[in-house]
């Protein structure tokens, strides 16, 4: 039991954070608006907003992997001294 607790609690907190970065890009990705008047201005408009979900996406796999580094060296670590 001591082993599932902090996996389910990563569990939880990872999907929590996915479900927030949805939420960032349906909110604020797909408000950019730099103009439709002509080609160039919605290329930039959807070039903007690959990039700014693109950023979120990465962002939100750098937390994630940070989470689960220090897990495993917490586990390998206390394997080590008992």
């Amino acid at each position: 039991m001591k082993r599932l607790l902090p996996l389910a609690a990563i569990e939880v907190f990872v999907w929590a954070m996915l479900l927030l970065c949805m939420l960032l890009i349906s909110r604020v990705a797909s408000e950019i608006t730099i103009g439709t008047e002509t080609l160039i201005d919605r290329i930039a408009t959807q070039t903007v907003r690959v990039l700014v979900s693109g950023t979120i996406i990465l962002a939100w796999l750098v937390v994630w992997k940070k989470i689960t580094d220090r897990y495993f060296w917490r586990t390998i670590a206390r394997r080590k001294t008992t």
